[in-house]
């Protein structure tokens, strides 16, 4: 066998070459157009005549254009951008207004593509992405295209397009790079999840296949910032001029423009009604400002020409080519193949290789108590493979692309069929995804041990047991791969490694007994989208059960929606299929969990999946994290027999032989080791297989979503007694009659609260018939259409059963006495159904340790609960309570707060509770904006001991999205203990009231709150602003106390920049008065702790008082593992502010300054150790928390 070479490629008849003509009317050649590219910018709004008159001279070029061509449309392409409902009085307008567009596409015969963009509306933010989802099925449709919009799925590519042996098309979205954007759902199996991944990708491309014509196409998101641009464009530019006379186009200027640098050819396709510009670095050599398009010919002698067309009116169907231009010339396949000379490789027949996985895992005993003993050994231990040879293996194979991220590296083959493989390393590569600056750190030591956590060849193990479990399987095989010149620039990272190889589900699998010998294998994105557009296409529920028992079984926690593919059968009546689960990728079998760091990270607060492959499954529920939407989406309508059947049927099926058998599949060596361990442990967990399914079934059971679809439905439900309550699912036919029934479950009060019904799209009909004493709450969300919802159930005892959620009008509603109606035009989510909205309840400790020059160390303790609750964001309910002690003073503060979201209608309650015991130390100084702090006396002589109490209950309403009322009575006790030789035995209190300092003061009134708060993340905000003012009115309830009124306010802001390192620009301004006579506790206070620091604590008191802080959080970098994410950074400030009282003219503010470290572990908390200066004090400060 032998691989061509090409040596060549410089001859100047076949070379690259750049013409340096500009406009030109005439083709330079003679030769044959073989293939035309045309690249679209926005299309424009309807409104938009210069938009419309580009469409029909682009339908008039598409007629002539031929099948050997694509039509590319780059960002926001067709308007309006988001598609309302069916049922909403505009679709309709809407629908004619993108036809009118869509039909310049109708009967062309090339292939169209269309890069999503990101148009969306400012205001309607909650309901764009649904509305604009909602768009791009209707193009779909009405051009029967289901593989349209590319790149698919939310990813933001690379989306490879092989047009030919010469030609290539690459489409990236650019918009999920950006800072602001959503993060890119990891369930989607995109390729690249990062810039830095996609445009790795793109240079894996551009190197795989230096001799191709390549055009990229890019859409840049609206927003982009000048600044991320220029970075985004300084990092593919390094990667494009290695590709000479590359083609890259993108929708980032408002006219048509050409640049051309560092023989990279630039394209900005305009983008027709929108008037922003990038500021662009390479300047342009051509500009247009009329509405047209791009045109890429490609010719047979390998030259590509450009060209512009605009078009003056909707008449002008001849339109006018603006510019003309030599792009590239490169040499053709032909050519190449003329002036190639063998070069003789090595044959890897029947080659066999000794080898270990990695070298990594030996580390001293210490690290295997802290990280886990793990299964060191199989990795380190060597095994003979046989080699991999590229043009034997399954009849000679076609390395087509490079995937698998930063962690692991494999490639993307395929045979001669067309039929997909992949391999990719044993060994992982978690390093090369965190930082520099942590990679010798013990964070990298957990990093890279979690690796040694996974067993490396255990998926061998799971062929046999899959087979006998009656579950698809793939078949892998390990290999050794060699340093292969066959394998080009593909072998980097891949040479002299140990591999694991196998079939990639994908397409007709009719040959493939393992997959059913399906004619054609699906996503689960692809299958969520067929069973929600047709009631005819469902899931075996028993294959999903059969195949999620068997991850129990070999503890595979990992299996989330990208790890399935679905095989796809013909149903027996003919009409719709029905899908069958394919598990792929087991890295994660027999995954352990041992070691201290390990064992507390996997506790069911932190991070319960990765529980470890023992005999017994310690919490199958939380075991089960990374399935949570899977499962409450494929297993909703099995039965607890059903469950047990299927669990006992497998532990049947998996016998003592077909264990021994599967771990004999192991390597001799790796065998030795443990294998007769797992055999036992296999044989454990198959003993506790059918209570880990009750355990799990009662778990989901709890609450039951029933989804319909977008056609129309019958949901009957029964409440046949106390206990049994049968809900049915009929589809309905164009003609309205009922027909099978496509759902069938009887539902359990004891095991079920509640079932959530979603009828989603088209005409939908709810039934409910039925008297018990007590009953399941049946919630109805009738969905788009023309809903019909009759209640005639009835439960005797408790609250009412049946809610219903539709829109107000446009729908027939019968509700008898049992039915809640929730109906509302005013609510555009009323009828949302978002398939991840399941989160778990938690129950988790608290811990803190601070420390302050004040109280010296705080110890703490408490705990946070947190339940979940249907469309109660972002909970049902919360319960936090906290214990500190300070070691210095020895004081106790206990804090509580309970927040209830909706519990009385559309208020929401919050208890708060705040007790300080008698020994509770604050400092007074005096009441004055200049009062002195004698540092030669002791700290003692300005401190005063209190015994405090406080307790509200609020009644609380949101307000949009950010804003948010609250209002309610408080109560509140202060003691402060009587003490000689101290400041405030000097100061006189009678200046401010009549009563005895030193009495116990009882308070009651009113407190009001308002809070404004759009930070895009509470604990580590990079964007946004909060505010909030509290007024409290309290009046004295003893003879002690005297009536006040407090009012407070602050405002802050938060901006992160990119300067490289992401600094969040922080700041924040705020004060606060005491009206009437008051308490000098009652003051207000500049402090340290609170608002300027570099100051004791309650160092100035006053009246009034007011303070800013200027802050720079600086991230040094961020980290990603499986036990132990997160960012840490620093961070510098500037505070001041001053206090007011009625008797004192001063004029001077105070300042303080300084800097420090913040970490936060898992981005849930923040820790904060920081230095504090002023004119006063140089005072160290760590804390939970930023102080804004």
């Amino acid at each position: 066998m032998y691989l061509l070479i090409i040596l060549i490629l410089a001859l100047p008849n076949i070379g690259w070459a750049q013409n340096t003509a500009t406009v030109s009317s005439e083709k330079q050649n003679d030769s044959k157009v073989v293939h035309t590219i045309f690249l679209v910018g926005n299309t424009g709004a309807p409104a938009d005549t210069g938009a419309g008159s580009k469409l029909q001279l682009l339908k008039k070029q598409l007629q002539t254009a031929g099948k050997a061509s694509n039509l590319v449309f780059i960002g926001n392409t067709f308007y309006p951008r988001l598609l309302p409902p069916v049922n909403d009085p505009q679709r309709m307008a809407a629908e004619q207004a993108l036809k009118a567009q869509l039909n310049s596409l109708k009967g062309y015969p090339g292939q169209v593509h269309i890069i999503p963009g990101d148009h969306e509306s400012k205001k309607d933010k909650n309901n764009a992405e649904r509305h604009a989802r909602n768009q791009e099925q209707f193009i779909r449709e009405y051009l029967q295209n289901e593989g349209i919009f590319l790149p698919e799925s939310g990813c933001p590519g690379p989306e490879l397009i092989e047009i030919n042996e010469n030609l290539l098309l690459v489409l990236l979205d650019t918009k999920w790079f950006l800072p602001r954007s959503p993060k890119i759902n990891e369930d989607l199996g995109c390729s690249a999840n990062s810039a830095a991944a996609a445009l790795a990708e793109v240079d894996d491309i551009l190197k795989s296949n230096p001799q191709k014509q390549v055009v990229i196409a890019s859409h840049i998101a609206q927003d982009i910032k000048p600044f991320t641009y220029r970075a985004f464009q300084k990092g593919y530019a390094e990667i494009f001029r290695q590709h000479a006379g590359l083609i890259y186009a993108e929708d980032s200027s408002p006219a048509l423009e050409y640049a051309w640098q560092d023989s990279i050819n630039y394209i900005r396709t305009g983008v027709g009604s929108l008037t922003r510009r990038i500021k662009q670095k390479i300047a342009p050599l051509f500009t247009h400002p009329q509405p047209g398009f791009a045109k890429i010919l490609f010719y047979e002698n390998g030259e590509a020409w450009l060209e512009f067309w605009t078009a003056a009116s909707n008449t002008d169907l001849a339109g006018k080519m603006a510019f003309r231009r030599l792009l590239m010339q490169k040499a053709t396949l032909a050519q190449l193949n003329a002036n190639i000379k063998p070069t003789p490789v090595h044959d890897y027949a029947d080659s066999m290789v000794t080898a270990n996985a990695s070298s990594l895992y030996q580390v001293s005993k210490f690290k295997q108590w802290l990280l886990g003993k793990n299964y060191r050994p199989e990795w380190i231990t060597p095994v003979t493979l046989p080699v991999f040879d590229v043009s034997r293996e399954k009849g000679g194979l076609k390395v087509v692309q490079r995937g698998g991220g930063f962690q692991t590296r494999s490639l993307r083959l395929v045979d001669a069929d067309g039929k997909e493989y992949v391999v990719r390393s044993v060994e992982k590569y978690p390093i090369e995804a965190i930082p520099r600056a942590l990679r010798r750190t013990i964070a990298a030591d957990i990093v890279k041990d979690q690796i040694s956590a996974s067993h490396p060849y255990a998926p061998l193990v799971v062929p046999t047991l899959a087979q006998a479990a009656g579950v698809y399987h793939t078949n892998p095989k390990y290999v050794f791969i060699p340093d292969d010149p066959r394998l080009g620039n593909f072998r980097t990272g891949l040479a002299n490694t140990i591999a694991l190889f196998e079939e990639r589900p994908d397409d007709d699998e009719s040959q493939a007994p393992h997959f059913g010998r399906s004619k054609k294998v699906y996503s689960t994105e692809k299958v969520l989208e067929k069973t929600l557009e047709d009631n005819d296409d469902q899931v075996d529920q028993k294959a999903v059960l059969r195949a999620r028992l068997f991850d129990f079984f070999i503890g595979d926690w990992d299996r989330h929606e990208d790890q399935w593919r679905w095989a796809s059968f013909e149903n027996e009546n003919g009409k719709g299929k029905y899908y069958q689960p394919i598990p792929r990728d087991r890295d994660m079998t027999f995954f352990v969990n041992q070691g201290i760091i390990p064992k507390i990270a996997s506790r069911k607060w932190i991070l319960p999946k990765i529980q470890g492959f023992d005999e017994a499954i310690r919490d199958v529920t939380t075991f089960n994290f990374n399935a949570r939407y899977f499962d409450r989406t494929f297993l909703t309508e099995l039965a607890l027999e059903d469950w047990q059947t299927v669990a006992a049927d497998v532990q049947q099926r998996l016998t003592d032989e077909i264990i021994q058998a599967a771990l004999n599949k192991l390597p001799a060596p790796i065998y030795k080791i443990r294998g007769e361990a797992a055999v036992s442990i296999l044989k454990a967990r198959r003993a506790r297989l059918v209570k880990d399914a009750t355990d799990y079934y009662k778990f989901l059971a709890r609450a039951v979503d029933v989804i319909g679809s977008n056609k129309a439905e019958l949901f009957e439900v029964t409440r046949q007694d106390d206990e049994h309550t049968l809900i049915r699912v009929h589809k309905i036919s164009k003609s309205g009659q009922k027909e099978q029934v496509i759902y069938e479950r009887v539902f359990k009060t004891s095991e079920t609260h509640e079932v959530r019904l979603y009828g989603l799209g088209d005409n939908d009909q709810f039934t409910l018939m039925g008297s018990v004493k007590r009953g399941i709450l049946i919630r109805i969300i009738g969905g788009e259409g023309e809903d019909s919802i009759t209640d005639n159930s009835q439960v005797k005892k408790g609250f009412k059963k049946t809610i219903v959620y539709d829109t107000a009008t446009g729908n027939h509603l019968q509700l008898a006495s049992e039915a809640k109606n929730e109906t509302s035009d005013r609510d555009e989510e009323i009828n949302e159904y978002d398939r991840k909205s399941f989160k778990y309840n938690y129950l988790g400790p608290l811990a803190s340790i601070e420390y302050n020059k004040d109280d010296g160390f705080y110890l703490g303790g408490g705990f946070l609960a947190i339940q979940q609750g249907f469309r109660k964001e972002p909970f049902a309910a919360s319960h936090r309570f906290v214990a500190n002690y300070a070691l210095a003073t020895h004081s106790f503060l206990f804090n509580y707060a309970g927040y209830f979201t909706k519990s009385l209608g559309i208020f929401d309650v919050a208890l708060n509770l705040d007790v300080k015991t008698r020994n509770f130390s604050d400092n007074f100084f005096g009441l004055s904006n200049e009062s002195v702090y004698n540092q030669e006396f002791d700290i003692d002589y300005y401190r005063y001991r209190s015994e405090r109490y406080h307790f509200n209950v609020l009644l609380g309403r949101q307000w949009g999205k950010y804003q948010q009322v609250l209002f309610g009575p408080a109560y509140e006790f202060v003691q402060v203990q009587h003490k000689t030789g101290s400041k405030l035995e000097e100061f006189n209190p009678k200046d401010l009231s009549s009563n005895d300092p030193f009495a116990g003061k009882s308070y009651a009134g009113l407190l009001l709150s308002y809070v404004l708060d759009s930070r895009d993340n509470k604990t580590l905000p990079n964007r946004g602003a909060y505010f909030q003012a509290d007024m409290s009115n309290y009046l004295g309830t003893n003879s002690t106390s005297t009536n006040y009124s407090r009012i407070n306010a602050q405002v802050a802001f938060f901006q992160a920049v990119y300067l490289p390192f992401k600094v969040v620009l922080a700041g924040r301004v705020g004060g606060g008065t005491t009206l009437g006579d008051f308490e000098f506790f009652q003051a207000n206070t500049l402090d340290g702790l609170y608002n300027v620091r570099g100051f004791r604590r309650s160092r100035y008191s006053g009246r009034t008082s007011f303070y800013n802080n200027l802050e720079a959080r600086i991230r040094l970098f961020s980290f990603q593992t499986y036990l132990f994410p997160g960012e840490a950074g620093i961070m510098a400030f500037h505070d001041g502010g001053r206090v007011w009282n009625d008797k004192e003219k001063s004029n001077k503010w105070h300042r303080g300054y300084g800097g420090g470290f913040w970490f936060a572990p898992v981005n849930l908390i923040v820790i904060t150790a920081g230095y504090m200066i002023s004119d006063e004090n140089r005072l160290p400060l760590i804390s939970a928390g930023f102080l804004f």
